[in-house]
């Protein structure tokens, strides 16, 4: 079990017995003591939104960066079956009482979504909320006047449906990104074909990144299956700002097409092959219990959850005006490795099925442009033969017992999840049949 304690003070990080991970919380680490940090630049962020965070939402904020660290410190082949880690975590908290009421079930969530062994201990003398900045010339506060929910906005394809269809709807949302360098600058590019299309005022953007740095020059784990709690918590900080705002409910909504979103093992090899179970619906219901329970008041929505990516595309409120985004949207695992999508991966080939579903031929570029090469290239073809294996079966097998195994599902909308498992399915299968792969 890999021990790691966490604060935001630098003092109490040092002089920590042997084998012991130091990490520093919203603040720099350092190389010559070799103490990890994460959330610098983080506080600054919060600040920007011009009101006081309560001790809830900050200390779920201060947990989402100490997974995200765990996450990103310790090494999944280090293990002794090269997968499933054991992480125990001494977390400083505002309110650790009301967590630790609660600690198995996070636990829990935490297991379900990485597939690791989480035990926290939590402590008083958390990192309490900022005081926020006043408004200046000088400081640029986020616009929450007039705004009435919060929507994450990655700068992917389901993201900028989502803040289309929100827009076209007439809300007013915040979007909320978190946002890496190469990521911010798609997302920036897509607000502002937003901003030329009338939308100008119609909402604001908060942004913000973790940016773990292990300071030892050791390797980091690039799986990163909690990458999205912290986007998650972004959303949360920026609800809670809005709602003490507007005084009125706030929604979250979180736009993701369903097959990505259930996460259906494509092989018996591959359970959970899209990488992140985030969006899986057994997490969304289990993460809003949780925030019920220790009084985070916010609902967690996918308007997509029963809607494959091109039914998503072809029924977006702005057709027109989406069809100008795609180029700038990225929806690639690996699209950081050469700053290019690679359109082998399983979310760029769902994404291609998508398009094409949709008629639209005005896409990104990618490395592998012609589908029909990806065969030929013996080390890139794995997630296309995964979906060629399970467009074999999908005629054959138990859909429902299908879509089971990647988490657990509401039985009253057990059909519904399978449909638009099959959906999505059928999607990428007339797209190999149009490129001559079936």
């Amino acid at each position: 079990m890999t021990q790691l304690v966490f604060h935001h003070d630098f003092e109490q990080l040092k002089n920590l017995p042997s084998g012991v991970l130091p990490i520093r919380l919203y603040g720099m680490g350092d190389k010559s003591l070799q103490i990890a940090h994460i959330g610098n630049m983080v506080l600054d962020r919060v600040r920007r939104l011009g009101i006081e965070l309560n001790n809830q939402v900050m200390d779920f904020l201060t947990i989402a960066m100490a997974v995200t660290a765990a996450d990103t410190f310790v090494l999944r082949k280090d293990t002794a079956n090269g997968w499933c880690r054991s992480f125990s975590i001494t977390l400083p908290l505002c309110q650790p009482d009301i967590w630790q009421a609660n600690k198995v079930h996070l636990e829990q969530i935490l297991h379900f979504l990485s597939g690791d062994i989480w035990q926290f201990n939590f402590q008083a003398g958390g990192q309490l909320p900022p005081q926020p900045y006043k408004l200046s010339g000088r400081t640029k506060l986020v616009d929450l006047r007039n705004k009435d929910c919060v929507c994450l906005f990655s700068g992917g394809l389901d993201s900028a449906i989502g803040a289309i269809d929100l827009l076209e709807q007439g809300y007013s949302p915040v979007l909320v990104s978190h946002s890496y360098k190469g990521d911010k600058l798609r997302q920036q590019a897509i607000i502002q074909q937003l901003n030329q299309n009338c939308y100008i005022n119609q909402f604001s953007q908060f942004n913000a990144i973790a940016q773990p740095h292990l300071n030892n020059g050791g390797a980091t784990e690039i799986t990163m299956r909690t990458r999205s709690l912290n986007f998650l918590a972004f959303a949360v900080v920026s609800a809670y700002a809005l709602q003490e705002v507007v005084q009125e409910e706030i929604d979250i909504f979180i736009p993701e097409n369903g097959v990505i979103s259930i996460n259906a093992p494509l092989t018996a090899r591959r359970i959970g092959t899209l990488s992140t179970r985030t969006t899986h619906p057994y997490f969304i219901q289990e993460l809003q219990k949780l925030f019920t329970s220790v009084n985070i008041p916010f609902a967690l929505r996918n308007p997509y959850q029963f809607k494959t990516k091109g039914q998503m595309i072809a029924e977006c409120a702005n057709l027109p005006l989406l069809q100008q985004i795609i180029p700038n949207t990225v929806s690639c695992s690996h699209w950081k490795r050469k700053n290019q999508q690679c359109g082998v991966c399983v979310p760029c080939l769902i994404r291609r099925a998508s398009l094409h579903y949709a008629g639209i031929t005005n896409d990104a570029q990618y490395e592998f442009n012609d589908i029909r090469q990806i065969l030929t290239h013996q080390d890139r073809r794995d997630d296309l033969f995964a979906l060629m294996n399970a467009l074999r079966q999908k005629n054959h097998r138990n859909i429902n017992q299908w879509v089971l195994q990647s988490g657990s599902l509401p039985t009253q909308q057990l059909n519904q999840f399978a449909n638009v498992f099959m959906n999505g399915l059928d999607e990428v299968e007339q797209l190999l049949i149009e490129n001559q792969i079936l």
